[in-house]
């Protein structure tokens, strides 16, 4: 039976953030999806952390820098998309201590100034384990952008 399906692709952008799939110990996830509905696209952004280009941990225990690249990566990952943090509908963020949460309210606060964001988006933030012991935040993304919007 042939079934149609929504049109998706992988959201990419080597030159900040390497893809999962290229660590030594495998991670099934791409970095994020582009998913068409009609003339509306979602981006959802995987959770996204300090991370390089070579899948490499940056800033171990600086939870502002950590955020601050996390910002950054998911700003390179919507800007392969033709998109930007105006663009974005809602936040999840991942603490690994909700203790960090005033430092990391301030990079964020700090951020979104720089990028002009008002309305600010949707969020929530929880403390979680994450990935690795030396990353303390991690940060989901979705966006939403006219279909005829491509990098």
């Amino acid at each position: 039976m042939s079934r149609t399906r929504v049109v998706k692709t992988p959201i990419a952008n080597g030159a900040v953030l390497n893809e999962a799939y290229d660590y030594a110990r495998k991670a099934s996830f791409v970095r994020g999806m582009r998913v068409q509905f009609g003339d509306t696209v979602l981006l959802l952004i995987s959770g996204t952390a300090s991370v390089g280009p070579n899948g490499e941990s940056l800033h171990p225990g600086d939870l502002r820098r950590q955020a601050r690249r996390t910002f950054d990566n998911i700003k390179a990952l919507l800007h392969s998309e033709a998109a930007d943090w105006h663009d974005v509908v809602r936040t999840t963020v991942y603490l690994a201590d909700m203790r960090d949460y005033d430092a990391f309210n301030e990079v964020r606060n700090a951020f979104y100034r720089e990028e002009t964001l008002i309305p600010f988006p949707a969020s929530t933030c929880v403390e979680a384990r994450l990935c690795r012991p030396d990353l303390l935040v991690e940060i989901e993304a979705m966006a939403v952008i006219p279909a005829n919007r491509r990098a």
